[in-house]
């Protein structure tokens, strides 16, 4: 993701008072994927969902803003918690958009695009191309993320 181009500075531009929120800058503190933090991982997909969003003449506003709160569940997903139900990746999009819609005005594209991200894990399809997007997009960084990690932890282990 290169920071310094013209499209991630419209892209910024978009997410920009998200970004200054405290409890949006808290997902620096819980890990994602493997070591990246959710923060990462949510300004990453961001960033490319509005691309393709761009791309495709679609919603690329109401798509960086939600996709960049699509995991704002603010615990570690790894370690139960008492008074959590269900499995995380059943019930995280709930716990994001509960949150994100308590700080943020989310319209109805938004709030979609964060509560069907994980389709088809959860059982309601996505009502918009945008949600569909970032299902697909989300899934794919995650396996890079994971493969990412895997990839520099062995050529770490070749080396030592």
């Amino acid at each position: 993701m290169n920071k310094d181009s013209n499209k991630f500075k419209e892209f910024y531009s978009i997410i920009s008072d998200m970004d200054c929120n405290q409890t949006v800058q808290e997902m620096k503190n819980y890990r994602q994927h493997c070591d990246s933090s959710c923060y990462d991982h949510c300004l990453s997909v961001s960033f490319y969902c509005y691309c393709i969003c761009k791309k495709l003449h679609l919603d690329s506003v109401s798509m960086a803003r939600a996709a960049f709160v699509h995991d704002l569940f603010l615990y570690d997903w790894r370690v139960r918690q008492p008074g959590r139900k269900g499995l995380h990746a059943f019930t995280h999009p709930k716990t994001a958009y509960e949150k994100a819609s308590t700080i943020f005005n989310l319209n109805k594209k938004e709030k979609d695009i964060i509560l069907k991200h994980m389709w088809p894990v959860t059982p309601i399809p996505p009502r918009y191309v945008e949600s569909f997007i970032l299902t697909l997009v989300d899934k794919y960084s995650a396996l890079e993320e994971t493969y990412s990690y895997m990839k520099r932890n062995h050529r770490a282990k070749k080396e030592a």
